[in-house]
């Protein structure tokens, strides 16, 4: 398997992609600043890049956003307004008011903001040039980056890659909606804890199912226990530290690998779309190492090695 690197991007996920078209647009339009959601990683790409244009910010984040992803937002000195939900019924009204007062509408979603996210299409181009991939597997939250995968797939690569829609099991309302398990992609709960994927009713959902049903792919939920543990293994064996929502994305192909839908022949891709330090929840807090000398080094290997003979 392979996976794709985004989370090398200058603020650390695929969402500077969306941000740099959506300033773009912006600038052209004559827009007076921006005014977004985010849970995070948008913020901080909208901010930068915003900043980068002169524009003013206001973002409305998520509440229980991982503070390390806040904190990547303030230097950017955009205003920020913490929200307690930041579903469709608020960012209706947040587009209202960026109408209101001219300002450019950067939410990442084909809904509200197509401009911006054609500029995550480029990912699904660029997997077309790079390897002869059979599936990419991309994490699910709203739905648009899959959207844009597939559109840059469609135009590079027609009908070559089968895409799998990802999504944590506590908020996985598009791969319900594939299995049939729903009428429409929108859940009625949201528990999981896997932060950026908690849209019980996601504003791209019904692009994204589309997208994965034209492909000939599907859709696979994991629990937040296995995003965790991919993790892990993704830092500890590959020396790739993602935030749990891209670590997802590998999760899903270890699932599918194990119940038989992927076959050793079949050559998957997962979207890594942001770096762990943007979620430290699931890492033990730093301590500062005990103090020592050369004599408690020496034990420390000691302990950890054999001697040779």
């Amino acid at each position: 398997m392979w996976a794709k690197a985004e989370w090398i991007n200058p603020t650390g996920s695929y969402k500077d992609r969306i941000a740099a078209k959506t300033m773009d647009a912006a600038v052209r339009c004559g827009a007076r600043g921006w005014i977004g959601t985010s849970s995070g990683n948008a913020g901080a790409a909208m901010a930068a890049y915003g900043a980068r244009a002169g524009l003013r910010g206001f973002l409305c984040v998520a509440a229980d956003a991982p503070s390390e992803k806040l904190q990547s937002v303030a230097p950017y000195g955009a205003a920020m307004l913490a929200m307690s939900t930041l579903g469709p019924p608020e960012m209706d009204r947040i587009e209202q008011l960026a109408l209101e007062y001219r300002l450019q509408l950067a939410i990442t979603a084909y809904r509200y903001n197509p401009e911006g996210m054609a500029g995550a299409e480029a990912i699904g181009e660029e997997l077309a040039d790079q390897g002869a991939f059979t599936h990419a597997y991309v994490p699910a939250g709203g739905g648009g980056l899959l959207v844009a995968v597939a559109r840059g797939l469609a135009r590079r690569a027609p009908g070559r890659v089968k895409l799998v829609c990802a999504q944590p099991a506590g908020c996985a309302p598009i791969v319900g909606y594939l299995s049939g398990a729903l009428d429409a992609p929108v859940s009625a709960a949201c528990t999981t804890t896997v932060s950026g994927l908690q849209l019980p009713s996601p504003p791209d959902g019904l692009l994204a199912a589309g997208a994965v049903r034209e492909s000939g792919g599907w859709g696979c939920a994991v629990t937040d226990q296995e995003a965790w543990d991919a993790q892990r293994l993704l830092a500890t064996r590959e020396g790739v530290f993602v935030e749990p929502a891209a670590a997802l994305a590998v999760a899903a192909i270890s699932r599918d690998v194990a119940e038989g839908r992927l076959a050793t022949s079949d050559c998957p891709v997962a979207v890594l779309t942001g770096s762990g330090l943007k979620d430290l929840r699931r890492v033990a807090p730093a301590q500062r190492p005990s103090p020592g000398g050369l004599d408690d080094l020496g034990a420390l290997l000691a302990a950890a090695f054999t001697m040779p003979t």
